[in-house]
């Protein structure tokens, strides 16, 4: 079964975007961020498989984290997604990138 991941979600009150972003592992170093004032999740854009899902779980649990006040810290919100993912896996459910594919190809991050 496939999940489409959508170019936006929502949180609770929190309402987040997801953008593939050029160079953001060179630029920022990091493979992912999301930031709390825009509301912007940013993904680097060469990223795939396992890794792209990694890092999309990551920045859901910033995304949580920022909702709902949460005292957590990276590594442990790297561990929390991972097990996530795991557990989805063997639910036989995989994310669909197929949408976000598109917004890759029309990126507005270019350089």
């Amino acid at each position: 079964m496939k999940a489409e991941i959508p170019e936006e979600f929502k949180i609770g009150a929190t309402t987040a975007h997801i953008e593939y972003t050029k160079h953001l592992r060179s630029d920022e170093g990091y493979s992912g961020t999301y930031n709390q004032r825009t509301g912007i999740l940013q993904i680097e854009s060469h990223l795939v498989g396992a890794k792209r899902d990694r890092t999309l779980g990551h920045e859901l649990m910033e995304v949580i984290k920022e909702n709902y006040s949460l005292s957590i810290s990276e590594n442990d919100m790297t561990c929390i997604a991972n097990g996530w993912l795991e557990f989805l896996q063997q639910l036989n459910i995989e994310f669909d990138w197929g949408g976000m594919e598109n917004a890759r190809d029309t990126n507005k991050t270019e350089s």
